[in-house]
């Protein structure tokens, strides 16, 4: 009986060794863009990737008028669960933190935590992107500008 245990263990041994174990699953990176937009009162300019922005933006703010696309910043190596500052205009930065997980839909979800405002977590919607106004403005008087960021996560599993 012992020679039988011991020859039984012999084998299930050289078979588990022998069994190559499934790797772990690879971590899957997500690439951010964030865009730091002035927008202004006093000039008529609109950047031209701004256009379709800028139109959205006026239907509820007619006032507004210019819009200069500030910086663009693609942060291509976000792991799930991970944050990173992102710059965005002078000392100011938003700070976006890729969800541990997806939603049931497939969707990224995001953290952001934009100058001036509290946390914000949504779903990110397939090749669009998420904007808003802060309360952070540059310059004076006719050059006064106000900050708006958008921001966009990809690659998107999930169906518009």
């Amino acid at each position: 009986m012992c020679r039988f245990t011991l020859l039984s263990s012999a084998i299930l041994s050289i078979a588990c060794s022998c069994v190559k174990a499934d790797p772990p699953p690879a971590k899957e990176t997500i690439e951010v863009q964030v865009l730091a937009i002035l927008v202004s009162e006093h000039h008529k300019n609109v950047h031209p990737k701004l256009v379709e922005f800028a139109a959205l933006v006026q239907a509820k703010e007619p006032k507004l008028t210019g819009f200069k696309l500030e910086q663009t910043t693609v942060v291509k190596s976000l792991q799930l669960g991970q944050s990173e500052k992102v710059p965005l205009v002078g000392k100011e930065v938003v700070e976006v933190t890729v969800n541990k997980e997806r939603n049931e839909k497939g969707r990224i979800m995001l953290t952001i935590t934009p100058p001036g405002l509290n946390q914000i977590t949504y779903e990110c919607a397939c090749n669009k992107f998420f904007s808003m106004a802060t309360q952070h403005y540059v310059g004076k008087g006719k050059d006064r500008q106000q900050l708006f960021i958008a921001i966009m996560a990809s690659p998107c599993k999930g169906k518009n």
